[in-house]
């Protein structure tokens, strides 16, 4: 009885798991309540990252301007800290590609980005069954 349990129990993680990677998105993260993933450097990565930008409460996505560029380009590395209404740090995680989908509770969050020594911020509120994006534009290294 108890190996069958632990048989079900692992097939209950493989699907859960499977769930994710099926969406073509990295694996979830936990960070305390919030759960998070993040990547996007591939096209491929990225068009799942923009199909299931939706099914999160809040979205980032990080770009930088490029010197010559007519638009922005994808970045990644940077650090996002998110704080709560009462300046609690709800998460402080690095960005392993453009996007970062997260899952929070309504509310209202200051998003901070940090990438080559410059920090960007933006104020989002997170509505009940609401989305909210914030899109941190970085300027050109250099600059």
């Amino acid at each position: 009885m108890k190996s069958k349990a632990l048989v079900l129990g692992g097939f209950a993680l493989f699907i859960s798991a499977g769930a994710v990677t099926a969406a073509g998105l990295p694996a979830e993260r936990q960070a305390g309540s919030v759960s998070y993933v993040t990547g996007g450097v591939s096209d491929e990565e990225a068009s799942a990252f923009k199909a299931m930008k939706g099914s999160y409460p809040l979205a980032i996505e990080l770009d930088r301007q490029q010197p010559g560029a007519a638009h922005a380009e994808f970045t990644a590395d940077a650090n996002v800290k998110i704080t709560d209404r009462s300046g609690n740090v709800v998460l402080d995680a690095k960005a392993d590609g453009p996007f970062m989908l997260v899952k929070l509770a309504p509310g209202q969050y200051r998003v901070q980005a940090t990438l080559g020594g410059r920090t960007l911020e933006k104020a989002v509120t997170v509505g009940a069954g609401g989305h909210a994006q914030a899109t941190m534009d970085f300027p050109p290294e250099g600059r």
